[in-house]
């Protein structure tokens, strides 16, 4: 949290510490215009006030805090202003005390009662973790808690006072509807809690401010109740500790848009905490058995009602029975919406593993094709380790063409460096068996042969040019007579085998009949037949 929260929070907790001392121990509440009458007044813009700023208030650039998320802005703004039309009907009402006039209705109650519509709204706005179905049960459940808590309090005490004589229809309207939106507030807050204690809606943040909200939307409306009932009974005395309730309740809302504003964000969910969370929503849990239980205590109460013979009870029974069916009807709804939804996550879940199925099969095939691959590409390895450069792999795609491409491009380089090395060891043997020739030649003065490795290698060719070397013509069948050296030239005798195997008739013996056709016309110079 950033460093002025300390701040914030102890200015509210000291001003609500304050209030305690002005209306719960009665300091400085003696007249109209007391401080502690104003308390009420105080705790309202206190509330409304932080609630709006804190939600109007832009994020820095580095701030790591919770952002909004659907219509929780929206959400929060509403509960503020709702904070602040109570404040101004407060403030209204502060002014008839001032001159004398306690009018019920008046313009007061404008303000009073937009409070709870506007709070109401801001709750069902409220981020949820299941989308739009998951907002439709928590309406029906909110409507089935808010339709047994208003028919159990109509028998226990909202129809008595219906019975009681008003000034006006409208005032006894305005009368009853106070009550019943305070029970309304009350079962939204707690289905709202008890859904958010397994949800997702994810954030710790989220969920510690609507902890404190809920905390002071319950402390307003037992406040707000007990100030009906006492007010229909002629009972109610100001400046006491049901007056705490009101500005208590509206200051808690601030510190909960505070806290939903300025506390860091929270840690990711781990995949098993959040398989957890989502194996205890599947179970029935606290918050699926509470509409059923309010009906079973509903159903209790208008048994009793019905076997009463007290006038008061006859007189509320249509109501009671009227209420009771629209309760019945809404858990009707209720059950028909979940047999619906468990279908279509039966369908869905079916659907799903016939995906799954069909990936696992597109998985085995695929694992069959890289098996295969991999010993392929194993036995051409083997073949390579083994000399045979000619190997080569046939895989034209998939993940392995990289790795069979790199083996066809060592067996042609292995290939290569084989024709290189096999060259060179022609060569070699070339230029040793030509070096014994020549030392032979010039240790005993025998004619000069040329060994048949030397006579299909072109660079030998070049070297014996080079050298002026030349080559007898004759055939086999003849012996050849032997020939006076020219001056300037080394005599050649052919070897055994060098007439039986001519030169090649090849681009690459090109130098060879350059040789030939040099010897020819020298001896045809010299007279030779």
């Amino acid at each position: 949290m950033r460093s002025h929260s300390r701040v914030v929070i102890g200015l509210v907790v000291g001003v609500g510490i304050l209030m305690i001392f002005l209306l719960g121990f009665h300091v400085a509440v003696e007249g109209p215009l007391s401080l502690g009458n104003f308390s009420p007044l105080v705790g309202a813009f206190i509330g409304g006030a932080l609630v709006l700023v804190c939600v109007n208030l832009p994020f820095g650039r580095e701030e790591e805090s919770e952002p909004w998320i659907g219509h929780e802005r929206l959400a929060w703004t509403l509960i503020g202003c709702g904070c602040i039309a109570w404040g101004l009907g407060e403030a209204i009402w502060r002014y008839f005390e001032v001159l004398g006039q306690t009018p019920f209705p008046s313009l007061a109650d404008v303000g009073y009662a937009s409070f709870p519509l506007l709070v109401f709204t801001g709750l069902l706005l409220l981020p949820s973790s299941g989308g739009g179905q998951r907002r439709a049960f928590f309406l029906l459940d909110s409507l089935i808690a808010m339709g047994a808590l208003l028919s159990i309090a109509w028998f226990l005490l909202l129809g008595s006072l219906a019975q009681t004589p008003a000034e006006s229809g409208f005032a006894k309207v305005l009368g009853l509807y106070y009550p019943t939106m305070d029970t309304a507030l009350v079962s939204c807050t707690v289905f709202l809690l008890l859904r958010e204690s397994g949800s997702a809606s994810g954030a710790s943040t989220r969920r510690i401010s609507l902890l404190v909200a809920g905390l002071g939307l319950c402390v307003f409306a037992g406040a707000d109740f007990l100030f009906n009932v006492q007010e229909n009974l002629g009972t109610y005395v100001e400046g006491t500790w049901i007056d705490l309730g009101w500005p208590l309740g509206m200051m808690a809302l601030g510190v909960a848009a505070y806290l939903r504003r300025f506390l860091p964000v929270s840690p990711a969910e781990s995949p098993e905490h959040e398989l957890q969370r989502r194996a205890r929503q599947l179970r029935f849990g606290p918050a699926q058995a509470l509409p059923y239980l309010l009906l079973v205590l509903l159903l209790c109460m208008l048994v009793f009602n019905v076997f009463s013979t007290e006038d008061t009870q006859r007189n509320i029974r249509p109501v009671l029975i009227g209420a009771t069916m629209i309760v019945v009807g809404l858990v009707l709804v209720r059950q028909i919406l979940t047999l619906l939804d468990n279908a279509h996550l039966v369908r869905k879940q079916m659907a799903t593993l016939q995906e799954l199925e069909r990936i696992n099969q597109s998985i085995a095939e695929r694992n069959t094709l890289l098996e295969e691959g991999v010993t392929h590409l194993k036995e051409v390895q083997t073949r390579l380790a083994n000399g045979d450069t000619r190997v080569r792999a046939h895989l034209m795609s998939g993940e392995l063409w990289p790795l069979a491409t790199g083996l066809n491009l060592m067996a042609d380089r292995l290939m290569r460096s084989e024709r290189s090395l096999s060259n060179a060891h022609k060569i070699a043997k070339a230029i040793n068996d030509f070096s014994q020739a020549l030392e032979e030649y010039t240790r005993g003065g025998i004619p000069l042969a040329l060994p048949p490795s030397c006579l299909h290698l072109p660079e030998m060719h070049r070297l014996f040019l080079a050298m002026g070397l030349k080559s007898p013509v004759q055939t086999p069948q003849t012996t050849p007579s032997p020939m006076p050296p020219r001056p300037g030239h080394m005599p050649v005798t052919p070897h055994p085998q060098t007439l039986a195997a001519p030169f090649p008739r090849q681009p690459s013996a090109w130098p060879v009949r350059r040789w030939k056709e040099s010897i020819a016309q020298r001896q045809g110079t010299s007279g030779v037949p």
